[in-house]
C-alpha cells in the first residue's frame, strides 16, 4: 500500500485501503468498497453510479472500531471504465475526530494488511 499526492488539485495525500462502505444518496443506495481516502476526499467503487452533484452519505468501516464512520459528501465526478467503477467523492463536515480517524488510515495502511476486505 502507498500514499500518493497527485499534482493537481488534492490538497491532502491520499491513502490506497480496501474498506467495505455504504452509499446512500436520493436515487441510489449501493454497497461497494472504499479504495483510496484523506479528510478531504474518497474514491467509492461501485458499477452503480450517481452524477455529479449527487449529495451523499457514506458509511465507512474501520477495522478497530465497531462502529462504522458516517460521512457526508458530493460527487465530484463519476467514472464506469471497466473494473475501476466508481465515483470520487468530496467530503463536507468532517468533525476533527472523524479528521483524524481518516488520516490514521493513511498510517495504518503502511504497515498492515488489516485494512484488506476478505477475499479481495
Amino acid at each position: 500500500m502507498r500514499l500518493e499526492r497527485p499534482a493537481e488539485l488534492r490538497r491532502a495525500i491520499r491513502a490506497k485501503v480496501r474498506l467495505p462502505a455504504r452509499y446512500a444518496s436520493e436515487s441510489l443506495v449501493v454497497e461497494g468498497v472504499v479504495t483510496d481516502v484523506s479528510p478531504d476526499g474518497l474514491f467509492f467503487c461501485s458499477d452503480y453510479l450517481d452524477g455529479a452533484g449527487e449529495l451523499a452519505r457514506i458509511s465507512l468501516d474501520i477495522p478497530w472500531d465497531r462502529a462504522p464512520l458516517e460521512l457526508r459528501g458530493q460527487v465530484r465526478w463519476a467514472s464506469d471504465a471497466p473494473e475501476v467503477a466508481g465515483m470520487g467523492i468530496k467530503l463536507f463536515d468532517l468533525s476533527l475526530e472523524d479528521r483524524m480517524v481518516l488520516s490514521s488510515l493513511g498510517v495504518a495502511a503502511l504497515g498492515s494488511s488489516a485494512l484488506a476486505v476478505p477475499g479481495q
